[in-house]
């Protein structure tokens, strides 16, 4: 957890630490100075063992659902509330961190100082990715952003991952953030402690941040060239400009690190801050601030004795009016750095519109010091209090386990159990009105959690009754299918699936085995591939059920086994035979086209009585309904490689030549939609559609022609998978309850290549590359 100090700010950072008698000095924590009043050394290398809760929610308190977090080597989705829960991983000591990425958001970043076996709990509010404006990079141009902010980039100015000068058209996402907003604590990146040139962690008061992300038109990554710098003006708000130096710290946000660090300074020019900087993600004006103690307390409810849990709570510099946000964990614990030798006033606010309903004058303190439990006598038309039980299936208490519970106007809040198996919690209210709540128990120890249950209050005390946590949590099954040697040094590959990324070998590597397509029916897997004597070069197209091969065709001639779908208990795979498309229906085959141009079958996909493949015939790509060819490109060389149907709306994936390059395409119903611009070759490989959201998967070959980088484009829009500096593809894509997967191949630095799976558009691996190079071709989520 941390508590951040501003308004021209502070930062109370996060440390949770052991409870202690009140207002006492304590040794727990040491801070000790690189040099006097120079700030503390930096250790990030440490680790310890703790817990993490939170809430993520987008500007207007809404709960961004299916976001991915992502806290040291854990990762997880945020559920229908927005809220999320790590139990016992491993963290930095000095600076565990949390990341949330979801597509259309800048990526959200909090850190926070760790404590051993406490739970921390975080609020992050995503900031919308909206296009600022798009200029030309050999012009460069000015692009203005929110309030007033703006960036200047001279001409000839960037480059692309491969570090090739890049003159085209650049799309620039930018955001200002008001150092004097309400909401500021809950989406600045990191935690506003800022890491020194010297090597100090000092505390920051920050007058505002500017941030920005650079893309070519097909979504790939543009940076900033090594000899050029872009100009940031960062507007100062009128209710802080007095008090505005003339010259300040800049500090950039490094993403790997989690951390503020200095680089540079602002110079104050009337309203404004300016200052040239060579690269981006966000960028801050702070003073810093080296000389601090360490603070906590714990916030009851005077009323209830119990805890103020997820409760914004505030620390007022006297002598300056600065003030910062820290939020109480699940016991109502905070913690965090405050300035040496000042009066305080520490403050309770409400979540959803930011009143300060109580306050106390405090300190001021030379030393690290702890309050204890601090009583807060609250208006009754403000607050709730929630109690209950938590029950496993066999009416036993749950003693390891917890309550999140999430109300409207963005009120988010986990309560832990005790060793009889109750809890209880208090929140704010804003306003005395009615708000509506969802709640949840969760058993940690069974891995088993209650229904998701709802009710409205407006204030006073909620008894939430007996829960019974006897439902098994939902988790995502995700089936990779791909090929890969067995053996250093082979000349075949073996078929494979993995499941959650346990692998099962399909062929045994004495014939180059190939897995292309995966399908779950209820418990049974369903693999289409084939297998080729390398002495005759012949093709053997086959179907595995759960690790059962069965031959589709006799290996005495060339042949393709490339999709399979399974519908009504009937088993359908598409592929081809001496260049003859087919489709086997329980293994009997059907010819799609008649021998006389070459042609292949690539997918297949059964909606009711209809079956759907599609392919290539005679260089066009071709869609058959039923064994009805239609031909959906024109006179030029094109392939349909991925076929979907929703409703009535057939989809479409595949890529056309357009005399240059492949062009990724798209057709619905016939009417096709190009992905990438046709400056360079690309593929559209497979095609997932989910109501209105259309995801394709596929690739585009980066500007220098060097490598190809995996793309998920999602309505039109597309998102790089990866860098562009290694080659990536991405071959297959399916979506589960808002979560987007996505499987392909990444080359790795040692020049093999790995199995990847995106989940949205965050990177796992499948196999590791060490020795052998993989291809995954095909994914399955349910």
């Amino acid at each position: 957890m941390h508590m951040k100090l501003f308004k021209a700010p502070y930062i109370f950072c996060w440390l949770v630490i052991s409870f202690l008698a009140s207002c006492k000095p304590y040794d727990d924590v040491t801070l000790t100075p690189i040099n006097p009043g120079g700030g503390v050394t930096v250790d990030d290398a440490t680790m310890v063992t703790a817990s993490l809760s939170g809430i993520v929610l987008d500007e207007t308190n809404n709960p961004i659902v299916g976001a991915i977090i992502t806290s040291g080597a854990a990762t997880t989705t945020s559920n229908t509330s927005g809220m999320f829960n790590f139990s016992a991983i491993s963290l930095s000591k000095n600076n565990g961190s949390v990341t949330v990425t979801k597509t259309g958001y800048f990526k959200g970043v909090k850190s926070f100082k760790t404590s051993i076996s406490k739970n921390h709990f975080v609020k992050i509010q995503l900031m919308q990715k909206v296009l600022s404006g798009t200029i030309i990079g050999t012009n460069g141009g000015v692009i203005n952003s929110n309030g007033g902010a703006k960036i200047t980039f001279p001409a000839n100015s960037f480059i692309t991952t491969s570090g090739a000068v890049y003159s085209g058209s650049v799309k620039v996402y930018s955001r200002w953030i008001d150092p004097t907003a309400n909401n500021l604590a809950y989406i600045i990146p990191g935690d506003l402690r800022g890491i020194t040139t010297a090597g100090a962690e000092n505390i920051l008061e920050t007058y505002g941040m500017v941030g920005a992300e650079l893309e070519d038109l097909n979504g790939n990554t543009l940076s900033i060239a090594p000899d050029k710098k872009a100009t940031i003006t960062f507007p100062i708000p009128a209710s802080i400009a007095t008090d505005a130096p003339a010259s300040i710290k800049l500090w950039h946000f490094d993403n790997p690190s989690a951390r503020w660090k200095e680089e540079g300074t602002a110079t104050k020019s009337g309203a404004n801050y300016t200052a040239d900087v060579n690269k981006f993600s966000f960028w801050n004006c702070d003073r810093s601030i080296s000389d601090y103690i360490v603070l906590d307390y714990t916030l009851l409810n005077a009323a209830t004795n119990s805890p103020l849990v997820a409760t914004a709570t505030r620390i007022k510099i006297v002598s300056s009016s600065f003030y910062g946000y820290g939020i109480t964990n699940n016991n109502g614990f905070v913690s965090g750095l405050v300035p040496r030798n000042e009066a305080l006033i520490l403050e309770v606010v409400t979540p959803n519109c930011s009143t300060v309903i109580y306050s106390q004058n405090i300190g001021p303190f030379n030393n690290n010091t702890s309050l204890g439990n601090v009583l807060v006598t609250l208006p009754p038309s403000q607050v709730i209090s929630f109690s209950g039980k938590l029950l496993n299936c066999n009416a036993g208490a749950v003693t390891n386990g917890y309550v999140s519970l999430y109300a409207t106007g963005g009120i988010g809040a986990y309560a832990t159990t005790n060793a009889t198996g109750n809890f209880s919690f208090s929140v704010l209210n804003c306003t005395n009105s009615s708000i509506t709540y969802n709640y949840q128990g969760v058993d940690n120890t069974t891995n088993q959690q209650t229904t998701l249950l709802t009710g409205t209050v407006t204030s006073g005390n909620v008894n939430l009754g007996n829960l019974t946590a006897c439902t098994n949590i939902p988790t995502a099954e995700v089936y990779v299918t791909g090929f890969e040697p067995l053996t250093i040094n082979t000349g075949n590959n073996a078929a494979k699936v993995w499941k959650n990324g346990v692998v099962t070998n399909l062929s045994d590597g004495t014939k180059n085995g190939l897995g292309y397509s995966v399908y779950v029916d209820g418990t049974d897997v369903y693999v289409a591939g084939s297998e080729q004597d390398i002495a005759t070069g012949f093709v053997t197209v086959k179907v595995w059920k759960n690790g059962v091969a069965t031959s589709l065709t006799n290996g005495t001639a060339t042949a393709q086994g490339n999709g399979v779908f399974v519908s009504g208990g009937n088993v359908y795979v598409a592929g081809s035979e001496n260049g003859i498309a087919k489709i086997w229906k329980n293994g009997v085959a059907t010819n799609l086209t008649n021998g006389s141009s070459a042609a292949h079958a690539k997918a297949v996909f059964v909606s009711g009585s209809d079956v759907y493949v599609v392919g290539v015939s005679n260089l066009k790509a071709t869609i058959w309904k039923n064994g009805v060819a239609t031909t959906l490109s024109n006179n030029v060389s094109a392939e349909a490689s991925s076929v979907f149907v929703s409703g009535t709306d057939v989809y479409v994936a595949g890529k056309e030549y357009n005399g240059s390059f492949n062009v990724a395409k798209l057709w619905k119903n016939g009417v096709v939609t190009n992905l990438s611009d046709g400056t360079t070759s690309a593929a559209a490989t497979s095609v997932y559609v989910v109501g209105a959201d259309v995801y394709v998967a596929g690739q585009v070959t980066n500007p220098t022609g060097f490598y190809t980088v995996a793309k998920i484009w999602k309505n039109g829009v597309a998102t790089n998978l990866t860098d562009g500096t290694r080659y990536g593809s991405a071959s297959g894509v399916s979506v589960l309850n808002n979560v987007v997967y996505v499987v392909g191949t990444e080359q790795n630095t040692n020049g093999t290549n790995i199995i990847k799976v995106w989940k949205d558009n965050l990177p796992i691996n499948i196999t590791d590359g060490s020795i052998n190079s993989a291809f995954g071709t095909s994914i399955f989520v349910k």
